[in-house]
């Protein structure tokens, strides 16, 4: 086997990251190919931090990479991973182990406080090797559709019957709210969801309830594509959480009658009383899952 080398992004060329990144990913459960430019954008726009992302090189080139970010959340420094990958011809070769134990390196220098990331259900050797350097899996999380127009009116019940009132704004307001969870995978963060929307449900005393936070899309005519719900949360030990989650929800995915596809993204399979109003408006799994991990995180070594 080649002598691996780590070093971090501000050591290597952009060319040498996009090239790692590619590799990396080649053949994968989501395949995405980049061009200089398209991963400078990615990275600037998802709010990678370079310092905490590493690249692997055998014989002078890239052939992996960890790519990480690192955001306050409830008041605890927490780094995400997002996305490890490693060449098709070094995967089994020990590259991986050593990319995550070089990251998890960096978050002790950065006094990271909990490391997050994301894995596919599938993936049982990466889960293990995840699990080996003290990972545990909190939740799995995922990816529901419906993508026909609703054969009835009122989907989520008729909105005019709820005693609730819709108030629209955006994600970032949510994180001021108590029930704001800490542990949300990355790109669900609020910070992840700039383009993102959010729609916060009050009760009759102006009190905010709940909230929903999501993403829509169009196409190139200006249509409506996509709409995709990222977060959904709700005051805690709510008699009526159902009925605020079933108003929530009503004006997310509307309007009804229209064709385009409705769905969750790393949607935690913990939130079971959203899921279930979402499987009796139709919703069912879209075929992918994923584990989400956490590590607790020692200080400086």
């Amino acid at each position: 086997m080649s002598t691996i080398t780590i070093k971090r992004f501000p050591e290597c060329t952009l060319s040498e990251i996009t090239e790692a990144w590619n590799r990396g990913f080649e053949g994968y459960y989501f395949p995405v190919a980049m061009t200089v430019e398209s991963l400078m954008q990615r990275l600037g726009t998802e709010g990678y931090t370079a310092s905490l992302s590493v690249v692997a090189f055998a014989n002078g080139a890239p052939v992996g990479l960890v790519a990480s970010g690192v955001r306050t959340v409830g008041g605890k420094k927490v780094a995400w991973n997002g996305g490890t990958g490693v060449a098709t011809e070094y995967r089994r070769q020990g590259v991986a182990k050593s990319l995550m134990e070089a990251t998890l390196a960096l978050y002790r220098e950065a006094e990271v406080q909990l490391a997050t990331l994301e894995a596919v259900s599938q993936n049982d050797k990466a889960i293990s090797l995840y699990r080996q350097l003290g990972y545990e899996v909190i939740d799995k999380l995922l990816f529901w559709q419906h993508n026909e127009a609703f054969a009835i009116e009122h989907p989520f019940g008729d909105p005019a019957s709820f005693p609730y009132r819709i108030r629209r704004g955006v994600p970032q307001e949510a994180a001021s709210l108590s029930f704001y969870p800490a542990s949300t995978p990355w790109q669900n963060q609020w910070q992840g969801l700039r383009d993102g929307e959010a729609a916060f449900v009050e009760d009759d005393t102006g009190q905010t309830v709940a909230y929903a936070l999501y993403k829509r899309t169009w196409d190139e005519e200006g249509k409506l594509a996509s709409i995709t719900l990222r977060q959904c949360a709700y005051q805690p030990d709510r008699e009526d959480a159902e009925e605020i989650v079933r108003f929530a929800l009503a004006h997310v995915y509307a309007p009804f009658d229209y064709t385009c596809r409705r769905g969750t993204f790393n949607f935690p399979a913990s939130q079971e009383t959203v899921l279930r109003v979402l499987e009796q408006a139709g919703f069912a799994s879209s075929g992918t899952e994923q584990v989400f991990m956490v590590r607790q995180m020692e200080g400086k070594s």
